[in-house]
């Protein structure tokens, strides 16, 4: 794999983390390529009865890499690697489990969405910068986020992209269970090593079952969110707002 992703398999838990602490796990579009096919391997592989998804370092992820996104909006073609991701992602048929601590940033949030359980740190913060970058939200988050949690929590949460910590996660529900600082990691892979001692076709089938009334609603809306967001990142806002958050960030 990328250096920048780590896969393993063990006793059928497989885990991927993003590897790219001195960037704060941002995401680029290679690394988006071997997570999807990460998914597509692990999907077809009978060991693997578990997926369970973390970031090395004390951030989960920073979200997509900027620099990169100012890129894609001069080839917005390379989106398809980023869809591709995300479909695979909301089609995936075994338990997904994400360890969670520190910044979890746009698509590093959204994500969560589709994981079955998600374990937060205490120090985890969540944030959906979207607007603020004048871009939409992604990965069908203006779909699931009021179903979850209702139009005006998901409005403020999704409109002014303020911090949302462990805690009010899972307050709203977005969040299992949360621990210190530093155990996501090991929590996540004892609920994980919980899952796999279960009969492997019930816990298919009973994922399948919850999910079945909203995988045709979820395709929709990512489908709906990529083609608009694709049209963003052409904007002049979305420009200028990139340009703003490069230059406040030292040009690093």
């Amino acid at each position: 794999m990328n250096d920048h992703i780590n896969e393993s398999i063990e006793q059928g838990v497989h885990t991927i983390c993003l590897n790219r602490p001195d960037k704060k796990n941002a995401i680029t579009v290679d690394m988006y390529q071997m997570l999807s096919e990460a998914l597509h391997r692990a999907e077809k592989n009978d060991q693997v009865k578990v997926t369970l998804i973390t970031g090395t370092g004390p951030d989960f992820s920073a979200g997509n890499d900027i620099r990169e996104f100012v890129e894609i909006a001069k080839s917005p073609e390379k989106m398809a690697s980023v869809m591709a991701f995300l479909q695979a992602l909301t089609a995936y048929k075994k338990p997904l489990i994400a360890a969670v601590e520190g910044w979890a940033v746009g698509v590093a949030s959204t994500l969560l969405l589709h994981c079955d359980m998600v374990i937060a740190a205490r120090n985890t913060q969540m944030v959906l910068p979207f607007v603020q970058l004048g871009l939409v939200p992604e990965a069908a988050s203006s779909y699931l986020l009021p179903k979850l949690i209702g139009h005006q929590r998901a409005f403020e949460i999704l409109m002014l992209g303020e911090p949302l910590t462990a805690e009010y996660a899972s307050e709203l529900g977005l969040v299992n269970h949360q621990c210190e600082p530093g155990e996501a990691l090991e929590m996540a892979t004892h609920y994980a090593n919980r899952i796999c001692a279960l009969p492997t076709e019930a816990v298919l089938l009973s994922k399948e079952l919850l999910k079945c009334r909203t995988i045709d609603d979820v395709q929709m809306a990512l489908m709906r969110e990529g083609r608009i967001f694709k049209d963003r990142l052409k904007s002049p806002e979305a420009i200028a707002q990139f340009a703003s958050f490069i230059q406040g960030k030292g040009g690093q």
